[in-house]
């Protein structure tokens, strides 16, 4: 796959969000199992990655669970305001 490169004459065909990803999908999702038949992939993709990535994305638009930076900022915001 090609990854995004900001230089014309870069050798990197990949960067670290893409290696990231792969290394998830080999450990979580294919046990590290040499399989080589397309449609096992296809299946767990279809099956397991999406309704995972699915959930995530749900969770992350409900804001349950941990905050990231830019909610913690805002609810420190929120929060400094009731006092006044």
């Amino acid at each position: 796959t090609r990854a995004y490169q900001p230089d014309r004459y870069t050798n990197m065909e990949t960067n670290n969000y893409v290696e990231s990803w792969h290394n998830q999908l080999k450990t979580s999702y294919l046990q590290r199992r040499r399989n080589r038949r397309v449609d096992r992939l296809v299946y767990i993709l279809v099956n397991d990655v999406e309704e995972d990535f699915i959930s995530n994305i749900n969770r992350i638009r409900m804001n349950v669970g941990r905050m990231g930076p830019e909610a913690r900022k805002e609810r420190r915001r929120e929060l400094e305001a009731e006092e006044i």
